[in-house]
C-alpha cells in the first residue's frame, strides 16, 4: 500500500497499482525504500558498466531528463536516476512528466505503462523557487499546501516514449565546430589555469590550483579533450575559494574514501555539463574507480544523491562562469592568431595591434552561413554574404559579379549535400581572420569547397586565394584582413592514453 497526500486530512491510503498508468497523483511507499533501491540500481549498472557516466556518448545523444511542460531539466539524484531509467529502459527520448501533466496537454499515458519515481522536498513555504526547481512540477501540484517542516514526496513520472498524442522530440545535432565552440567557451570563460605539460595524465593540483592536461595532439578527437577538461575542472570547481567541497579537500591520496568520493562528483558533472553543451562523453580514462563506487554507494544508500547535488552544483558553478565572463566581455573584434599572440584589426583606423592571448586556448570558430536561413530571406542572406567578399580584387583577380557569385555559392550548397549529406551545412569563409583545416572535396564556378567535419565545409572565394584549389588536397588555408595563406596539413599520429 501506498500513502496520497490529502491538504485536509493528511495522507490517505492508496492502492501499489497508483505506480503504473491510472496514477497521477504524488505517492510515497510504506513499505518500499526509493532512495535504496535506486542505489542498488545504480550499482548494478555498475557492475555491468551500463552506468549512464560509465557510457561514451556521442555529441547530442546525450541529454539531462527534463519536464517538457515546463522546459526545465530534472536536478541532482533525480536527473541521475531518470538517466538511469532512460538508459536501462532502452528510451531515446529525455522528456519525463506526470500523468497529470500529461493530461492537461491532452496527451495520454499507455495503460499498463509503468512509470519511474522521483522524490521531492516540500519546505515549509510551498512556493519555494529552489525546490520548485529541483522537484519540477506544476505550480496546480503545490497550491494551498503548506507543511510546519520538510516533507519528501515520491512522485511517478512517465516517459515520452510512454506517452501517446506527444509531439516527436527532436534532438540537435552538434557539429564538431560547435562542440570546440562550446568546450572553449566553458574553458576560457572559467578562469582556471592550464598547463599542456603532461604526457599521458591528466589532473588538478589543489595546493597549486591549476589544472595539467597533455598537449591537445595527445587527444584522438577534440571531444576526448574538452571531456578530460571538463572532468578536471569539476575538480577545480572544489576549491576552498570556491564551492570548498569536503570531498576533494579531504582527500589525500589515490584510493582513500574521500579521493573516489571526488572521482565521482567529478565524472558526474563532467556527464551533465556534457549533456547541457552537447559535448560527447569518453569515460574510458576513469574505469579504475567502479570498484571504490561500489563500495561507497553499498555503505550508504544516500551516497549517489549527495554526489549527483554536489556534481549538479559544479556544473552550474562552472556554466554561471561562463555566462558571467561571456556577458561582461566587449564584442570581439576580428582576430588572426598564431600559437602566442593575436592580431586585433582596427576596421576604423587600419592598424594592427598584435597582443598575448587571453588564454592559451582560445581561437575562432566558424559560423553558420546563408544556408540557415530558408525561404525568401535566404536570397538577401546570400546577397549579404556574397557583398563581405564581393568588394575588390587580390592580385589582379577580379571578383565575380554579385549574380555569378550567389549562383556559384546555390551550386557549392547542393554539391556539399550531395557529398556529406542532406544535413551537412555549408560555411562562409572569415576573409579577416578565419583559419580552416581538412580535404578539398569540390569545386564550382567561383568556388572551392574544403571539408572541415563530418557534416560541414566551408566555401572558399577563388579570388582570394593565391592559387587554384584541386579536390583532393589536404591543406590549411589561413586568412589574415582578406588574404589567404595556403599550407599543408600535417596529419599527426595521437596514440597516447589519459590517465588520472
Amino acid at each position: 500500500m501506498t500513502r496520497k497526500w490529502n491538504s485536509k486530512k493528511g495522507f490517505d491510503i492508496m492502492p501499489e497499482e497508483t505506480q503504473v498508468a491510472n496514477a497521477p497523483e504524488a505517492t510515497l511507499s510504506a513499505k518500499r525504500d526509493f532512495r535504496q533501491e535506486v542505489t542498488n540500481q545504480i550499482i548494478e549498472m555498475l557492475e555491468r558498466g551500463t552506468a549512464p557516466w560509465q557510457k561514451p556518448w556521442e555529441p547530442g545523444s546525450l541529454q539531462l531528463p527534463f519536464n517538457p511542460t515546463s522546459g526545465r531539466s530534472y536536478r541532482g539524484g533525480n536527473a541521475l536516476h531518470l538517466m538511469a531509467q532512460t538508459v536501462s529502459k532502452g528510451y531515446n527520448d529525455p522528456r519525463w512528466l506526470t500523468y497529470r501533466q500529461a493530461q492537461e496537454q491532452d496527451w495520454q499515458v499507455r495503460k499498463g505503462a509503468k512509470g519511474a519515481q522521483i522524490e521531492f522536498w516540500q519546505m515549509n513555504d510551498p512556493a519555494q523557487p529552489e525546490d520548485a526547481r529541483a522537484g519540477e512540477f506544476s505550480d496546480g501540484e503545490r497550491a494551498g499546501r503548506s507543511y510546519n517542516g520538510p516533507v519528501r514526496r515520491v512522485y511517478t513520472v512517465f516517459n515520452a516514449s510512454q506517452i501517446e498524442g506527444i509531439p516527436a522530440h527532436s534532438p540537435k545535432l552538434h557539429q564538431e565546430w560547435e562542440i570546440a565552440k562550446a568546450g572553449e567557451s566553458i574553458l576560457a570563460n572559467s578562469g582556471a589555469q592550464f598547463r599542456h605539460d603532461q604526457n599521458d595524465r591528466a589532473f588538478y593540483n589543489r595546493s597549486k590550483d591549476i589544472i595539467h592536461l597533455p598537449p591537445r595532439d595527445a587527444f584522438k578527437s577534440a571531444g576526448d579533450f574538452y571531456g578530460t577538461g571538463l572532468h578536471e575542472l569539476a575538480h577545480w570547481t572544489g576549491h576552498p575559494t570556491r564551492l570548498n567541497r569536503p570531498t576533494l579537500n579531504e582527500s589525500y591520496r589515490f584510493g582513500d574514501t574521500s579521493y573516489a568520493k571526488e572521482e565521482l562528483r567529478a565524472e558526474l558533472a563532467s556527464v551533465f555539463l556534457a549533456a547541457e553543451r552537447g559535448i560527447p562523453h569518453n569515460p574510458e580514462q576513469h574505469a579504475a574507480y567502479v570498484a571504490s563506487w561500489i563500495d561507497a554507494l553499498s555503505k550508504d544508500k544516500n551516497e549517489i544523491f549527495r554526489a549527483a547535488r554536489d556534481a549538479h552544483k559544479a556544473a552550474d558553478f562552472i556554466l554561471d562562469l561562463e555566462k558571467t565572463k561571456s556577458t561582461e566581455k566587449t564584442p570581439a573584434q576580428l582576430r588572426t592568431e598564431t600559437s602566442e599572440h593575436v592580431a586585433d584589426f582596427e576596421r576604423g583606423s587600419s592598424t594592427v595591434n598584435l597582443i598575448e592571448k587571453e588564454s592559451a586556448i582560445e581561437h575562432r570558430e566558424p559560423v553558420p552561413a546563408a544556408t540557415k536561413r530558408r525561404g525568401p530571406d535566404r536570397d538577401q542572406d546570400a546577397k549579404i554574404d556574397a557583398e563581405k567578399i564581393l568588394d575588390g580584387e587580390v592580385d589582379g583577380r577580379k571578383a565575380p559579379s554579385e549574380r555569378e557569385f550567389a549562383q556559384s555559392l546555390a551550386n557549392a550548397e547542393r554539391k556539399v549535400k550531395d557529398l556529406l549529406g542532406e544535413k551537412a551545412q555549408l560555411y562562409p569563409v572569415d576573409a579577416d581572420s578565419g583559419k580552416y583545416r581538412g580535404e578539398v572535396v569540390a569545386k564550382t564556378e567561383h568556388h572551392a569547397l574544403q571539408k572541415i567535419s563530418a557534416r560541414g565545409a566551408v566555401a572558399h572565394a577563388n579570388h582570394l586565394l593565391p592559387q587554384s584549389l584541386q579536390p583532393g588536397q589536404n591543406i590549411v588555408v589561413a586568412y589574415s584582413n582578406g588574404l589567404a595563406e595556403i599550407k599543408p596539413n600535417k596529419v599527426r599520429e595521437r596514440s597516447q592514453v589519459l590517465s588520472r
